[in-house]
């Protein structure tokens, strides 16, 4: 009886199974107002932040599915920092095409002040059956605090435009020009 168990479960995994989900990657700009904070002032001024995304997420075959992978992000409080970010994003399908995506990570201001960030992102984030990139774009509430240095709150409002988008006129451009 064990060695039938046994020959049954070598066979079982000697059988191939395609695995038809394929990485999908996204590209967007974001831009926000926001509050930030100063030490222990929680939010002492408004400003504008802005932020150029990336990220790729697994697992998923269709609109309804759930998505994980990791981000990454350049940006600016106010336009007087570069703040890198990096982190894991996990997409949670509400609605088919409408999916609440959730977004931590940490961020690094300056290249030396430390500090976690986290995101909410919901509005449209379409699933490609014919290609790697999807579209992406509506409301981000997120929100980053620094562990060194002024201004190390910030809580930010804004809208993601995706990145294809907006590269749209420049690439019929070029194809008009060639």
């Amino acid at each position: 009886m064990k060695l039938g168990a046994l020959c049954g479960a070598a066979l079982v995994s000697l059988v191939a199974v395609r695995a038809s989900a394929h990485p999908q990657w996204n590209t967007g700009l974001v831009a926000s107002g926001c509050l930030l904070g100063e030490g222990s002032t929680l939010f002492d001024r408004a400003a504008f932040c802005g932020a150029a995304q990336g990220d790729v997420l697994f697992f998923r075959e269709q609109t309804r599915d759930f998505g994980f992978g990791p981000y990454v992000s350049v940006g600016t409080a106010s336009f007087s920092d570069l703040r890198l970010s990096a982190g894991a994003r996990a997409l949670f399908p509400v609605l088919e095409d409408f999916p609440l995506v959730v977004s931590l990570g940490g961020v690094l201001r300056d290249g030396h002040d430390p500090g976690v960030e986290g995101s909410l992102f919901w509005g449209v984030r379409s699933y490609n059956f014919h290609g790697s990139y999807n579209l992406a774009g509506g409301l981000l509430l997120s929100g980053q605090h620094l562990f060194d240095g002024p201004r190390s709150n910030v809580i930010a409002l804004g809208v993601q435009l995706d990145g294809f988008i907006l590269a749209v006129p420049f690439l019929l451009l070029w194809g008009a020009l060639k």
